[in-house]
């Protein structure tokens, strides 16, 4: 075991019923009013899979793996979101970090997370994607577009897509990625996150 028993206790896995959109506890597992108005807005959902609740225990993981920069602590859930991963969909794509983040980071901390091939299919327009973090919920949700498509992106027509990213908070992001992936022809996307 990476952490000691104890430790891996205090990361709370997400209780049932589930929203078959978000995959957050919802009474009888109907779809939230969160992801009735994606789906109203796309015509179609992203089902998405948290592993685990966003606790404090997984707050300090985030705080010290993500901003701190303490990369060796992404061993605690990669083995895990990698089969997950695997489980979902036949290919996978991350939520790509800027430039910006890359250059004072180091690291895409999705990415990090999985022990597995992905295709680079979305970048980051510009230098900065503004750190969701920073954000309150209408803000996130005002969020103009902030990916584009690589070249990559075209081996996924017709192919079921894993969209993977490390926090599920209101699915702006989640839609924003796969609004695109739609554009080039995948005929499924599930999501994964670690924590919601």
């Amino acid at each position: 075991p990476v952490i000691c028993a104890a430790c891996q206790a205090s990361f709370a896995p997400w209780p049932a019923p589930h929203c078959p959109g978000c995959g957050r506890t919802s009474a009888q597992g109907q779809l939230c009013a969160e992801c009735r108005a994606w789906q109203d807005q796309f015509g179609r959902l992203v089902p998405v899979t948290p592993c685990y609740q966003y606790n404090q225990a997984m707050k300090d993981f985030m705080h010290r793996y993500k901003f701190q920069g303490d990369y060796q602590l992404r061993r605690i859930f990669q083995a895990e979101l990698t089969t997950r991963a695997g489980q979902l969909g036949s290919r996978v794509v991350t939520v790509p970090v800027s430039a910006e983040t890359m250059a004072t980071r180091g690291f895409n901390q999705v990415n990090g997370l999985l022990a597995l091939n992905r295709v680079a299919a979305l970048k980051v327009k510009g230098q900065r994607k503004g750190r969701q973090a920073e954000k309150d919920r209408a803000a996130r949700l005002a969020t103009p577009q902030p990916f584009a498509l690589t070249k990559a992106a075209q081996s996924l027509a017709g192919q079921s897509v894993v969209l993977v990213d490390d926090v599920y908070t209101t699915g702006r992001t989640f839609y924003h990625a796969a609004s695109l992936l739609w554009q080039v022809g995948c005929t499924e996307i599930r999501g994964l996150v670690l924590a919601s």
